[in-house]
């Protein structure tokens, strides 16, 4: 493969222009630019290079500038790396790309105008972070000669990442819907004109072409459009990428592995088939109802033993202290609980027609996390299907509460160490349960309001509506932090009432249990309560951290998928 990259350390001196020009110019030539591509993208780095040394020399920063260039899938690439002090983003954004909407030139503020001229000379603008420095990305695809002003989107030749699963929705119709997913990553919802594209992308056929094709067969669609699917696929990684060789990706497997090691069930899905045959019984009324009982019977023995379950608890430091060989069944029950909650969630995924690609266990802070991927639930056009695949999970979860508690009673009054492993691993589920049960964080609960509003990201997208309502009522100006697009009055209503009642649900469903465990442990334990509240304040953060790292290298094999 030819090597097209190029670095060049420029020191933040405006005489240096030229040479950046000239430069960027002759690279622009030599992959196959037509003469009207090489000034359209030579003047454009010249532009941005020469804002860039104007706000250096304001600032007083002498640093020099990174510039590289590179010619891949079909367009030049070029990484402007400046200091981070430098404010070139007028947006004050770490990742934005400015957008192809037009913009009149007359409403834009002079710090803004030089971007926006930019980019209606170039394809894609881009600001991000990369470590201690910040990055401006300017991209120009090539073109024929005589075809320099035809939207950048028509000259790509897209082709999909192997291994997605392409789901239809209506596959007896000629032009379905439906859903493309990438196990365990990701899935996205595709319309008819979304869906007609993707199943024609091959890697030789261009954007141009395809578009041609759809007009002809489909109807007319919007440049825009394809605009839109190409960077949705794009954010989730479905694209191949033409640079990527064979070893290159041997070894990104072997330091994902590394980094993120995982554990995968071998045919998973016939796995989670036998699992569900087995029972099968379950999924009726008389099994929800049972699954109910069983949960809701360990109140029977908490409350009547609630003496012995308050000494138990006030005791349970003292006794992971003196005996922490406890802490090993307590860890394999509660892993278990995990695991069957997974289960739970497949078997009803595989119970409505859907596919279990993935399952397995992963290791990570020395601990394992089981993970399902129940994805395809998306594809189920019921929406009450796809809130009982979330619902799978707590149901589970909720019978092994009440039949750990039943196992708490037990050995309650005796004086094996079993009645401390018990209600260790009640408490444990409990606190699992009470998570899953709350709307307001991305877990079980937040996925069946999603379903159930057909509200996609609610969380993500009404706290940014309360955020720009916060700004206005305080007279700072929405448009400085990025103006929230339109909204139906339903979506208003829901997201006013998720947003505010998010922090007071938040904090009576997990302060409040807190703050009288404490209370009952800082009376009667050894330590006053100090390490029990250490331990559970440890695990949460451990299990937030977890989160952030699964979602970081794209491991989480959860529903918290990005659905577009």
């Amino acid at each position: 493969m030819t090597d097209n990259h190029i670095s060049v350390t420029l020191p933040s001196d405006e005489r240096w222009l030229h040479f950046v020009h000239d430069t960027v110019r002759r690279y622009g030539g030599m992959v196959g630019f037509s003469s009207k591509l090489e000034e359209m993208f030579s003047c454009s780095v010249m532009e941005a290079c020469e804002e860039l040394f104007r706000l250096s020399a304001e600032a007083s920063i002498t640093d020099s500038v990174d510039l590289h260039m590179d010619f891949k899938g079909g367009a030049v690439v070029v990484d402007i790396s400046y200091n981070r002090n430098i404010p070139l983003n007028p947006h004050e954004a770490e990742d934005f790309e400015v957008p192809d909407q037009g913009t009149e030139l007359d409403d834009l503020d002079a710090s803004t105008l030089w971007l926006h001229l930019i980019k209606r000379r170039m394809d894609r603008v881009r600001f991000m972070v990369r470590g201690r420095h910040h990055v401006l990305r300017l991209v120009k695809y090539r073109r024929e000669e005589g075809k320099e002003m035809q939207a950048w989107i028509m000259s790509i030749t897209p082709k999909l990442r192997k291994r997605l699963i392409l789901h239809l929705n209506d596959p007896d119709t000629e032009f379905p819907t439906g859903v493309l997913q990438d196990k365990g990553q990701g899935a996205l919802k595709l319309g008819v004109s979304e869906m007609f594209i993707v199943r024609n992308m091959d890697g030789v056929t261009s954007f141009h072409d395809l578009y041609m094709a759809h007009a002809d067969k489909v109807g007319l669609m919007s440049p825009a459009q394809l605009v839109m699917l190409y960077e949705k696929l794009e954010r989730l990684d479905m694209l191949a990428s033409p640079d990527d060789a064979a070893q290159n990706s041997k070894v990104k497997r072997l330091v994902r592995r590394i980094i993120n090691p995982n554990f995968t069930i071998p045919n998973a899905d016939r796995v989670v088939s036998a699992v569900h045959t087995a029972t099968r019984p379950l999924f009726s009324f008389a099994g929800l109802i049972l699954l109910l009982g069983i949960g809701l019977s360990g109140v029977y023995p908490w409350w009547g033993k609630w003496d012995h379950f308050r000494e138990i608890i006030t005791g349970l430091e003292a006794a992971l202290i003196s005996r922490p060989m406890y802490l090993i069944p307590i860890y394999f029950m509660t892993l278990g609980q995990v695991a069957f909650h997974e289960f739970g969630h497949g078997a009803v995924c595989k119970h409505y027609g859907g596919k279990v690609p993935r399952m397995g266990i992963m290791f990570y802070l020395a601990m394992f996390i089981f993970y399902c991927d129940t994805t395809a639930a998306w594809t189920f056009p019921d929406k009450r299907q796809r809130i009982l695949v979330s619902m799978g999970g707590p149901l589970v979860s909720f019978a092994l509460l009440g039949a750990g508690l039943w196992g708490a009673a037990y050995y309650a009054d005796t004086g094996s160490g079993w009645k401390y492993v018990f209600v260790a691993f009640s408490l444990f589920t409990f606190f699992g349960l009470v998570m899953n049960f709350n709307p307001f964080i991305k877990m079980d609960a937040y996925y069946m309001l999603v379903d159930y509003t057909g509200i996609s990201n609610l969380r993500t997208k009404s706290f940014k509506f309360l955020e720009h309502k916060i700004f206005d009522r305080l007279g700072f100006d929405s448009e400085a932090k990025g103006a929230s697009p339109p909204h139906t009055k339903r979506e208003r209503r829901i997201f006013w009432w998720y947003g505010i009642l998010g922090s007071f649900v938040t904090v009576f469903f997990l302060v409040t249990p807190l703050v009288r465990i404490k209370y009952l442990l800082t009376a009667e334990s050894v330590s006053q309560g100090r390490l029990f509240v250490a331990l559970l304040i440890g695990a949460l953060l451990l299990a937030r951290l977890a989160r952030a790292a699964f979602g970081k290298f794209r491991a989480m094999r959860y529903r918290e998928y990005k659905i577009q």
